[in-house]
């Protein structure tokens, strides 16, 4: 019998928790530092557990992890190794936590919704619009990225960017790596047992892949150029 989300609510414990629901978990303020991680255990443990609702979980320590955003150094890479959700998918539901509180989310939405508008909009105004959007249009998920897709791109070529830059860079490739992050997370226990000699051949036929990787390493390593009022102040 798969979970439902009034069984997994039941499960919660009560303190720190203010409220439940099928789209977050808000947090009482000041928890204190132990309370705060026993939580991140338990709806880890739900997770292990449970046989349904993975989105509702998903989310949950989405709030969670987000609301240590101070303390929680590595907490999501534990959190990944005890629950087996890729990385990548509690650090999007940790932004998107961020980007869109418990009482800003749309009963009416799935969680998906959410997160199709929180990982591509900051802006709490702009994240408003897109959500009363899907909602009063009665958009599914796929439909909603379609149309976020759009606007991105017609947004970029406005401003003098490629439409094929914005839309296949930003959206495709990324989607693609997220699918091979996936793979990858699935099968470490394999590639790390490699010989020398299939690493070698492996990293012959990756250097795309390995140059991609060095690339952005190096990038997000580069410290920010000096702004203008920084310089005349020098």
């Amino acid at each position: 019998m798969r979970t439902d989300v009034d069984q997994l609510v039941r499960e919660l414990p009560e303190a720190g928790i203010a409220r439940a629901t099928r789209l977050g978990l808000l947090l009482n303020p000041g928890l204190e530092t132990e309370t705060w991680r026993g939580l991140v255990t338990h709806v880890a443990r739900l997770v292990r557990t449970a046989t349904g609702a993975r989105q509702t979980l998903t989310a949950w320590l989405g709030d969670v992890l987000a609301y240590g955003e101070a303390g929680g150094r590595g907490l999501i890479t534990e959190c990944a190794a005890a629950t087996g959700i890729n990385p990548g998918t509690l650090r999007n539901a940790k932004m998107v936590c961020l980007r869109i509180p418990v009482s800003c989310r749309h009963d009416a939405l799935s969680w998906t919704h959410h997160c199709e508008v929180g990982i591509t909009f900051a802006e709490p105004q702009e994240i408003g619009r897109w959500l009363e959007v899907a909602e009063s249009e009665g958009l599914s998920a796929m439909a909603l990225r379609r149309r976020i897709r759009s606007h991105v791109a017609n947004r970029h070529e406005k401003r003098g960017a490629s439409p094929d830059v914005a839309s296949i860079t930003a959206f495709q490739l990324m989607r693609e790596l997220r699918a091979c992050d996936r793979v990858l997370d699935r099968h470490r226990a394999a590639w790390r047992q490699w010989s020398p000699s299939t690493a070698q051949f492996a990293l012959q036929e990756l250097r795309a892949v390995t140059d991609f990787v060095d690339t952005l390493r190096a990038r997000a390593l580069k410290p920010p150029a000096p702004r203008p009022h920084d310089i005349e102040a020098n």
